[in-house]
Formats: C-alpha cells, structure tokens, sequence
C-alpha cells in the first residue's frame, strides 16, 4: 500500500510491516524516516542492522538467498538496501518483484530509493514492492507549503515565530531542508524565551537556500518576481552555467508563445497544453503566465530572449547574468 508520510507514526504503533519502500530525493526526509523505521524495528526486537548498496556489480541472486539466513544475534534482522540511481537492472527488478511476493518472515527490509517518478513510479518491481509492502513517497514541501512546514518544526522545538521571521526563514532555507533544520536548532538556543522574531533571523540565520533551473522557470510562470530575481542572484553565485539558466528560461517563453498561438486558433486551453507538451504537473503554471501575460508581453518576451542569447554566448556586449535578470523578471513582471 502507499503510506502519506505524515501518517507514518501513526502506522507503526500498530508494529512494523516486514517490507517497506522508501523514496524521495530529500536527505533531511529520508534519514528522519529512516530513523522511525530503525526505532520501531528495535522495538519488535531487530536488534542487528545490516545496511546494502546495490551498486553496478551487486549479487541479486546472493541477497535473495541472504533473506533466508537466520540473524545470529536477534530474533528479527533490519537490512537496508539502497538503490542509488533507482534502477535496479531486469535482474534487480526480478529479484525485488519476487522479494515482494513473500517478503521474509524473520526479516524487516527497507528499500531506499531516490524519487520515483511517472514511468519509473509506474515500474513493475515499484508496483509489486508497493502491493506487498508499504511505499513511503516523501516529498519536500513546495515553496508555497515551506512556512507552514517550517512552522511546525519551530512549534515541536518550542519555539513561536513572528509572520515576518517566518517569511524570512523560509527565503533564507528554501530548497535546503537540512539547512532548516540546523538553523531551527540554532534558534532554539538564541531564542531563550521562545520567540523568534524577524531581527533574530536576519543576525543568526545564513542564506543557505539553494534553487535549481526549474525552480527559476517554475517562478517566473508564476509570476513572484522577487522570488525570481533572489533565484536568479543565488544561481549566480553557485555558479551555474548561464547557457543553462538561459535554455530553461527560453524553453517555457517558446512553451508559451505556442500556446498563445493556439489558443487564438481557438484550441481549448486542455488540449493546447498537450499539444505543447506541457506536463501536467505545471500546466497551473501555464494558465498563471497566460491569464497575466497578452500576446504582445509574449512578442516582447521572445525578443528579448533572442538578445539575451546574444549576450550570453557573446555575441553581443553585456553582462550574461544581468541579460538573464532582465529576461527572467521580464517573465515574471505583470504587464505594464
């Protein structure tokens, strides 16, 4: 079965199942699971862990006949298997799909996995791991979801956070959970009496946020210009090729300009979309930058694309990072 995360705690008071899945991309997420599963595998007597890599060369065959050894030193045995790149192999597959089908009695086995998504989610090893056990799917809070989660961490900390504080938190922590979490721990001792105030973020807190060139795109369509240009700076500074910034930036104005086109053909906005190749995870995003953004903000857009490019591969004077604020913002901005 799949497991909301928010629910696990609750699932393991009634006791541990013999096989879980584990997947998610976030460091901070994955490990404090990790640490429920340990704690409720010692208390239904796991006392001896045993963690696996299952690298390029690893023995499928020798790990499926290690489930049926019996612990030396404890009733049951946790073993940990990590897949790092998600893909076990046709044979690491077979393996897991039959693993599945009569997971060992004696044994807790935990399936660590990046995140899992569309066609890998849709795996057959993924599904059967999922029929015969528990798929825990952990997922970072997106920027909008961010205070409220930060909020319940300071509240299990004991701490109240001022609106402002919080805001300025989640600037500062954004796309880095574990940074969050040692800057929380760093509050709890600078914040004596529980409060946190916003002057007591900007002197104890470091901007330890980190973005990715989706994360800029994903911005920009959705119209937070000042999110956009502090992604834009931090990207600058990680520094991140600006030919990349540039084709993530390019890619969605030329997603929009066709879905301009059409739309005034008189194409419903559904089927513009997956005639775009538009996912459907971002196709709110779409629909924000068209209701804000009229075809002549679109005809500005791709010119100003076109000089930004010339810039960036220097084929014209400026500075790159400056050509992609501009176009980045540009994308961003309400129309004048």
């Amino acid at each position: 079965m799949r497991l909301d995360p928010q629910k696990l705690r609750q699932h393991l008071a009634k006791g541990p199942a013999s096989l879980y899945l584990l997947s998610g991309d976030e460091t901070l997420l994955v490990e404090e699971t990790l640490d429920q599963l340990r704690s409720a595998a010692r208390d239904t007597g796991c006392e001896e862990r045993k963690a696996l890599v299952a690298e390029r060369n690893f023995d499928w065959r020798a790990f499926q006949a290690s489930l049926g050894n019996l612990s030396l030193f404890s009733a049951r045995q946790l073993l940990e298997l990590r897949l790092p790149t998600g893909k076990p192999g046709e044979l690491g597959a077979r393996v897991l799909a039959e693993i599945a089908a009569a997971p060992p009695p004696d044994k807790l086995l935990v399936i660590v996995t990046p995140a899992l998504r569309s066609a890998a989610a849709r795996a057959k090893w993924v599904r059967a791991l999922a029929d015969g056990g528990v798929w825990v799917a952990l997922q970072a809070p997106r920027p909008e979801q961010l205070p409220a989660w930060l909020a319940a961490r300071l509240r299990a900390a004991g701490l109240a956070c001022e609106p402002e504080a919080l805001q300025l938190l989640a600037e500062r922590v954004e796309g880095n959970l574990l940074a969050a979490k040692q800057e929380i721990d760093k509050l709890t001792l600078l914040a004596p009496d529980g409060r946190v105030t916003a002057a007591a973020v900007r002197a104890a807190v470091g901007d330890g946020a980190r973005y990715d060139v989706f994360q800029l795109a994903d911005a920009a369509l959705a119209g937070e210009a000042p999110r956009t240009a502090r992604i834009i700076r931090q990207l600058e500074d990680e520094g991140v090729a600006p030919t990349l910034v540039l084709w993530s930036l390019v890619r969605d104005i030329m997603v929009l300009a066709d879905l301009r086109q059409r739309l005034a053909q008189g194409a419903a906005p559904g089927a513009a979309m997956q005639a775009a190749g538009v996912w459907r995870s971002r196709e709110g995003l779409f629909r924000k930058a068209l209701a804000r953004l009229d075809q002549g903000h679109t005809a500005r857009l791709l010119a100003r694309a076109a000089a930004a490019d010339r810039v960036v591969k220097a084929a014209a004077a400026g500075r790159p990072w400056n050509a992609l604020l501009e176009l980045a913002v540009e994308l961003a901005a309400e129309p004048a």
